[in-house]
């Protein structure tokens, strides 16, 4: 039997974006251990309250009443433990400083991208937005950090929005948040700390109660985030093209 001959492989060029993309300081691993247990002491107190007094998650659970049709649904989480809601301490301070989870940080966010964005309108007219959204009281409280559990938020599509978006929330800041990237054991360590099932991400507002130390911390040993394409994008400049080159067999 003749021998098979190898078949020669052909370069296959694929086109990217040639904008600058998104880019965050790595953390060290020492770093992201002092990071972690400053956060987890500081969580912990809002997750002995909800273990103390929220009834845990347990979801909707369907039953059949006398009439077809007919279905009542048990309690939602977070009902108080104890039948006298007067007697449940209200939950730390910093709970209203705190946000938990992919979408609450990411509305968050995106309300705040809304206001500081830059203007596609004419220049007279985003001035008169401008000055209206600054003199707005109801303007969200900016973030100060930004924590994920993942270690390359590009590659995941649930956290890949989420550096570009805190960039934006932040246009023009003196003092724009920080990203920490926490590797996703961590995750678990943040859950436990807060009392629930998982935590896919956290937002720490500007002035929340107690979170001093940590946010020094974290602006002395973690730059800001860079979003070189976004000002690349507003100057309507060719940028040539950008290819990568791929063998194929």
């Amino acid at each position: 039997m003749a021998p098979t001959t190898k078949k020669s492989s052909k370069p296959l060029y694929k086109t990217e974006i040639p904008f600058t993309k998104t880019q965050w300081p790595p953390v060290s691993e020492e770093h992201q251990t002092v990071i972690l247990d400053l956060l987890c002491s500081l969580l912990e107190p809002i997750g002995r309250h909800r273990q103390t007094y929220v009834h845990p998650s347990k979801g909707k659970k369907r039953k059949r009443g006398p009439n077809r049709g007919l279905s009542s649904v048990k309690e939602p989480a977070g009902v108080p433990v104890s039948e006298d809601d007067s007697s449940a301490p209200p939950s730390p301070d910093l709970s209203a400083h705190l946000l938990v989870g992919l979408n609450s940080v990411t509305r968050h966010l995106t309300t705040l991208a809304q206001k500081t964005a830059p203007p596609t309108m004419p220049i007279d007219l985003s001035k008169g937005k401008n000055s209206e959204s600054q003199a707005d009281p109801r303007s969200p409280t900016p973030v100060s950090l930004l924590i994920i559990p993942h270690a390359s938020p590009s590659s995941s599509p649930a956290h890949a929005h989420l550096p570009t978006l805190l960039y934006l929330s932040s246009l023009h800041s003196q003092n724009p948040p920080r990203l920490i990237c926490l590797p996703s054991t961590s995750e678990s360590k943040l859950a436990s700390a807060l009392h629930l099932p998982r935590v896919g991400a956290l937002g720490l507002l500007v002035d929340a109660p107690g979170a001093g130390p940590l946010v020094e911390y974290v602006q002395q040993h973690v730059g800001a985030v860079e979003c070189k394409w976004i000002e690349e994008c507003m100057k309507a400049e060719w940028q040539g093209v950008k290819t990568t080159l791929h063998g194929v067999q």
